[in-house]
């Protein structure tokens, strides 16, 4: 019997079919895999399922399409539908370049080596083979081929085609995790110094960003810790298993595509650490699920720098296609006509610039700081604000950015005025106490404030990623307190000004002590 199905921009509902628990449901556009998902436990069989889109893929579904349903493997359903008002046909491209693109096994939006040509594999393999090369004469760190880079070649003879990257991994010669994270700030440093564009995603993994002259990435590779500790193997950041029961050293070649890359001394237990003991079946709608004993120990050690980094990549290259010119927030324009003539503004999470080039436009010095890529690519290009206007790479959940950062504060004339437009609805309680230590040290100078927005009520979001959560007020002003800052000025938004938000604006200035 054939299916039928109902989508729109928030989630896919199949009914019709029996959809045992556990079967793989790939999803089809226009003939091409986009996303596979396994059918929950709860709410399935014949009276249908109904799963959400990955955050990445829904805030691109607009207009119309026609979808496939396959359920492991084997075509059941295939109908046109409307996901909203718009008469558009949904494509599901890389913009600029037409590049088809999928859900990759991270929920997040990214080239495929399926159906691609057999060059960007090559690509992709050529500068793995010089990575480890370089990493091998620079570092005396021994790269090998890890995860789904192992997986495929041991398992199918081939590099996986619904891959997007190379994983590379070394063992850390310590033990103590503090040492761990050292050795790899050290790489970081090297790697940055052979000119790469690195993203670090915690203290244990490195990410080597190549960039596809559009703001999205040709591809990337990735670069894991693993280390021993207290007789554990850690795999950086999901495999904790007994020492004796994975075997990294001497690494050994693997054939990777025709090419010997070094592997794992054993790599049956590597996989098994990994991935679990099924490794050897083929699994379309594989998602990791890290154990908490491991969770628990990669986050308080390795801590995680990389929060929702990758949702506001996504979201932000969805706006460039979007819309290329957003116009500056009510709030700018409120904040400005605060600002003495050539005050020098600090933009907090400046996403696409358009508050921080309305400022520069203003006759403002201006410094915008955001850690989504694709958003400083847009704002360095968008406009140039009369050589008054710069734009930074800055993670504010990494206290070494933070600190970066008030050194390049100081190449701004007078007192910084920091602005930060529901900055603090974004970021988690790790990006909190960095942006509040960072802001507490730049009023220090007389005459510097923080102007910041706060929504305090409702959700802001795509279908189901919430981009921004309502903050406590009472938290709000309690963290202020505990930093040496406290509120100056405060004004709540009309709700014909906030689309329905409620929404707080402050001026903060720091206590005398």
């Amino acid at each position: 019997m054939s299916a039928f199905f109902a989508a729109d921009t928030k989630s896919l509902t199949v009914t019709g079919t029996d959809l045992s628990p556990g079967s793989a449901v790939s999803v089809l556009l226009a003939g091409r895999r986009i996303w596979t998902f396994r059918v929950p436990e709860e709410g399935s069989g014949w009276d249908g399922v109904t799963v959400e889109w990955p955050p990445a893929l829904a805030e691109r579904l607009r207009g119309r399409a026609r979808l496939a349903v396959e359920r492991d493997g084997t075509l059941i359903g295939e109908q046109p539908v409307q996901f909203d008002e718009s008469d558009t046909e949904l494509l599901l491209c890389e913009p600029a370049t037409g590049i088809p693109l999928v859900v990759n096994k991270w929920g997040r939006i990214a080239r495929s080596f399926e159906g691609r040509e057999a060059s960007l594999v090559e690509g992709v393999l050529d500068e793995a083979e010089r990575l480890i090369e370089l990493v091998r004469d620079r570092a005396g760190i021994e790269l090998f081929v890890t995860g789904g880079t192992l997986l495929g070649p041991v398992r199918d003879g081939r590099i996986l085609p619904n891959d997007d990257d190379a994983d590379l991994a070394y063992l850390s010669r310590h033990e103590n995790p503090s040492d761990v994270a050292l050795e790899s700030y050290e790489l970081e440093r090297m790697l940055v110094a052979e000119g790469h564009e690195v993203v670090r995603h915690s203290s244990g993994h490195l990410q080597l960003m190549y960039p596809g002259g559009t703001v999205t990435d040709r591809f990337y590779l990735d670069i894991f810790t693993y280390f021993v500790c207290s007789g554990w193997f850690h795999g950086t950041f999901h495999a904790r298993e007994r020492a004796d029961q994975v075997t990294v050293l001497p690494v050994k070649p693997v054939n990777v595509n025709g090419r010997m890359l070094p592997g794992p001394a054993e790599p049956d237990e590597m996989l098994t650490a990994i991935y679990g003991p099924g490794w050897r079946t083929p699994d379309p709608a594989f998602r990791f699920v890290t154990p908490p004993s491991a969770g628990r120990r990669f986050y308080w050690w390795l801590n995680h720098f990389d929060v929702d980094r990758e949702n506001w990549e996504d979201h932000h290259r969805a706006e460039i296609s979007a819309d290329p010119s957003p116009p500056p927030s009510t709030f700018a324009l409120a904040t400005a006509r605060r600002l003495a003539p050539g005050s020098s503004v600090l933009d907090l999470g400046c996403g696409l610039g358009a508050d921080a080039r309305y400022f520069a436009g203003q006759g403002h010095s201006v410094l915008g700081v955001d850690y989504s890529r694709p958003a400083l690519v847009f704002a360095r290009t968008a406009g140039d604000g009369g050589g008054r206007l710069r734009f930074e790479h800055t993670n504010l959940y990494m206290a070494r950015h933070a600190m970066g950062l008030r050194r390049q504060c100081t190449q701004l004339p007078g007192p910084v005025q920091v602005y930060g437009n529901q900055l603090f609805n974004a970021l988690s309680p790790l990006g909190w106490d960095t942006t509040l230590q960072l802001v507490k040290h730049l009023l220090a100078e007389p005459g510097a404030r923080a102007h910041f927005e706060v929504g305090i009520g409702g959700e802001v979001g795509s279908p189901s990623w919430i981009e921004y959560r309502p903050v406590e007020w009472r938290r709000f002003e309690e963290q202020l307190a505990r930093y040496g800052m406290e509120i100056d000025e405060r004004a709540d938004v009309p709700l014909s000004e906030s689309a329905g938000a409620e929404v707080r604006r402050v001026i903060v200035r720091r206590v005398e002590s």
